[in-house]
């Protein structure tokens, strides 16, 4: 008993000596960043982050940024070096600052893989990179016109320090995954490397290809105008929610529209349920005990242009819902209407051909509302939803838009594909 306690006691001091050589590390490194002219915070607030929007940021809802190192370049370039995390990534990220706002590049080289949630178009890599990079971008035509070069010796020279690189351009930073970060004699020189990535970016005449000033808010990948609220309680009391039990709240807040499309609310419903159960105890008695459970709901709203008719769409289940003349899609979706002439009005062939290409989640038209059961509460849940509604509302006739008070139908058909 003896030993164990003894053993017990060494272990704990091992860990307290342990902690104290860490904090004492940390310390000596947060001094060396700051002898150096750079700035260090401990706990960056989230506008160290907000104007980024390519992934890794601009991915789901819980991003969390931590230790942040900032300062200038050599040549005067302004830098951030910072810890990031989120639920489909972690690690840290370099950037440095150019002097425009321009559209999404992504660049890898070596064992490097493109970064998760990318939608990119792939273009050739340049001859003078040699194999094994890769090249990805929305519009082709800015390819080939930043890819100097010049780039390309730099991005080659900026290889030649790291095993892989992995680089991309979010707005007017320049953003490059795993920075040497704990060896600060290598991290200065590697900002300058990337510095000259940005150079000789910014030495080609990239004017028409400026982009606009973002909102100082939290925004999402491809979906500028969504946006990040938080929480707003408000929206129990305007919102289909479950209202039984007690203690309600909202958590992961989003509000905003896809173009062309309706404006949405999305968030996660949270409240709890009490109740008494009786048992039976060790000793054969019957006893009670209260028991509290915690339940949550994914709500997404698609507000519409005008009130509707109630419409309710979804997969075929007990409910026979109206017949309609294709028996395959009688099958797979079953629709609810007290209005039957509305139905029939929006649910003709072509509208019909799009649910069973696309289906979606069941959802239900309520007065000046599309409300949407989606399963979970998810970026990519609102994204197709919001993909979904812009297509199904441009399938509806004009005359039933005319019908109902408008002059026109809102959501004029669209020239590209439906939802993937």
């Amino acid at each position: 008993m003896v030993i164990v306690l003894l053993l017990v006691g060494l272990l704990v001091v091992g860990g307290i000596i342990g902690g104290i050589v860490a904090l004492v590390r940390r310390q000596h490194y947060i001094d060396s960043i700051r002898r150096r002219g750079w700035t260090f915070v401990n706990t960056p607030a989230w506008d160290s982050v907000a104007r980024l929007g390519n992934p890794p940021f601009g991915i789901g809802f819980d991003r969390k940024p931590d230790d942040q190192i900032s300062g200038v370049t050599t040549a005067g370039r302004p830098f951030q070096v910072i810890e990031y995390a989120s639920t489909y990534w972690s690690g840290w990220v370099g950037m440095v600052t150019l002097s425009r706002r321009l559209p999404e590049l992504w660049i890898t080289g070596g064992e490097t893989r493109p970064r998760y949630g990318v939608r990119a178009t792939a273009v050739p890599a340049p001859a003078e990179l040699g194999p094994g990079w890769q090249v990805g971008v929305t519009d082709p035509a800015f390819a080939a016109e930043v890819l100097t070069p010049q780039l390309s010796a730099q991005l080659t020279a900026l290889a030649a320090g790291q095993p892989g690189v992995n680089l991309s351009i979010d707005g007017d930073q320049l953003v490059v995954l795993d920075p040497p970060r704990k060896d600060l004699e290598k991290l200065g020189p590697w900002l300058d490397q990337v510095a000259a990535v940005a150079a000789a970016i910014d030495a080609v005449p990239l004017d028409q290809w400026r982009q606009p000033e973002p909102p100082a808010r939290l925004t999402f990948y491809q979906h500028p105008d969504w946006y990040w609220v938080g929480v707003d309680d408000s929206l129990l009391q305007v919102t289909p929610v479950n209202r039984g039990g007690h203690d309600h709240r909202t958590s992961d807040v989003v509000r905003g529209q896809d173009a062309g499309g309706p404006p949405f609310v999305a968030f996660e419903h949270h409240w709890k349920t009490t109740r008494t159960e009786t048992y039976t105890d060790s000793e054969g008695r019957t006893q009670s005990r209260t028991v509290v459970e915690s339940h949550s709901e994914p709500v997404l709203g698609f507000q519409l242009p005008i009130r509707m008719p109630r419409l309710q769409v979804g997969r075929k289940g007990l409910s026979s819902g109206i017949s309609f003349e294709s028996a395959e899609f009688n099958k797979r979706f079953a629709v609810n209407s007290p209005d039957q002439k509305f139905a029939y009005d929006v649910m003709h062939p072509r509208q019909m051909e799009y649910l069973m290409a696309n289906p979606p989640a069941s959802f239900s038209i309520e007065e000046d509302w599309a409300w949407f059961s989606p399963g979970e509460h998810s970026q990519p849940a609102i994204a197709h939803s919001s993909e979904f509604i812009r297509g199904f509302l441009s399938r509806v006739p004009r005359f039933v838009w005319r019908n109902l008070g408008l002059p026109d139908s809102p959501y004029p058909a669209l020239e590209t594909s439906p939802p993937r």
